[in-house]
């Protein structure tokens, strides 16, 4: 529409958009594609998805049938993903086995814990803390030999191993949390480090565990072996004079 202003210049003005007539429905615009947020949920949900069924089918075939008997077609064809897949979220066998028995020594050292609290004496507390971890490394040997020797000495530099060196620091600290309880009450020696002794308990529990595996202690002995080596780390191998 041309428009005349009070200067005598013409220009074009546009029209304002009319009114909805009435009665007619309300325009919305068009939906777009879903936000940023929403995709990011979603595909966190499908990958904790995936990591969830990977975990569960290689949890389910170490258990059953041993680490040497399981094979990563095997894990990829129960969790259903494919074997490419399956790598995104461990790089091998071994990296497969370090996740499932990181979530086994979480819950143990959880329950030891537990359990540990009854203990009238550090020896009582310290083998109620371990019951757990016994009972895992005999039932499943194989599993716990493969998982002890990739701890030492495996090449992965993945997350489940870092994983599975926190849970060793776990463990350590419960065993010298009870150390640390019962010095409250107990004489400790002047210059004795707690967090170092835990640690020599744990070396201990991780020696015996190797010659259970390699068939140079009698599994059901253990639990037995155990306590005598925790009660001369405790209270020493001299009398006193």
């Amino acid at each position: 529409m041309l428009v005349s202003y009070p200067d005598g210049n013409d220009a074009r003005r546009r029209r304002p958009p009319s009114a909805p007539l009435e009665g007619a429905p309300p325009v919305t615009p068009a939906e777009g594609p879903p936000r940023t947020p929403i995709t990011i949920d979603r595909r966190a949900r499908n990958k904790a998805d995936k990591q969830h069924r990977i975990f569960v089918a290689a949890a389910s075939l170490f258990t059953g049938l041993g680490y040497s008997a399981v094979t990563t077609q095997m894990v990829a064809d129960r969790a259903d993903v494919g074997t490419g897949t399956l790598f995104r979220y461990a790089s091998s066998k071994a990296e497969l086995l370090m996740m499932v028995l990181n979530e086994q020594m979480r819950l143990a050292t959880r329950e030891g814990v537990l359990a540990s609290e009854a203990g009238d004496s550090p020896v009582d507390a310290i083998m109620a803390l371990l019951a757990p971890q016994i009972h895992l490394s005999l039932e499943f040997p194989e599993n716990t030999a493969v998982y002890q020797r990739e701890i030492l000495f495996g090449s992965e530099r993945g997350p489940y191993r870092a994983e599975a060196l926190a849970r060793i620091s776990e463990l350590e600290n419960a065993i010298a949390d009870i150390l640390a309880r019962f010095a409250l009450v107990s004489r400790v020696r002047s210059g004795v480090d707690l967090r170092g002794a835990a640690r020599t308990m744990f070396s201990t529990l991780h020696m015996e565990l190797i010659r259970v595996s390699l068939g140079r202690e009698d599994p059901r002995a253990l639990p037995g072996t155990l306590r005598a080596h925790v009660d001369v780390l405790l209270y020493g191998v001299l009398a006193p004079a």
